[in-house]
């Protein structure tokens, strides 16, 4: 593969799916960054007295925190629903999916741990939300 066929950042949508079954996955429109998606695994010290120097294994993989940035608009149902799942602590499905055919996909569940509305004089109005991922991410 050339480096020409690196996908730029509106080459992905992010999407939040409606809790049904089966689950059905719609883009989330008004936004217009997120954060790195992924998981990290603390180191374990697993030395013993026989050891002549410090050993290590990785630990349970730990889903990292996503910022989530939106355009604010007035009534959007889609951001309505993060507030809500944040105050009725909701884990929610989510999903970030490449706009190539066949498009890759990587699916994790968040709960919505902050959010905050930025209203600067003479820029766009936006909301932040702070997902931290619950369970693994899966690459579709």
């Amino acid at each position: 593969m050339a480096s020409e066929d690196t996908l730029i950042g509106n080459e992905f949508r992010f999407q939040v799916g409606d809790g049904a079954s089966p689950e059905v996955f719609v883009d989330m429109c008004a936004v217009f960054d997120f954060g790195a998606v992924g998981e990290e695994k603390p180191l374990v010290d697993v030395t013993t007295l026989c050891d002549n120097a410090r050993t290590y294994r990785n630990g349970l993989a730990d889903g990292v925190e996503i910022p989530l940035q939106v355009n604010f608009i007035p009534g959007d149902a889609q951001i309505a629903a993060l507030y809500a799942d944040y105050k009725a602590n909701t884990i929610r499905n989510f999903q970030v999916v490449t706009t190539d055919s066949p498009a890759d996909m990587f699916q994790f569940a968040a709960t919505i741990r902050a959010w905050k509305l930025g209203a600067p004089i003479g820029e766009r109005s936006n909301m932040s939300f702070t997902l931290k991922i619950s369970g693994e991410v899966v690459w579709v």
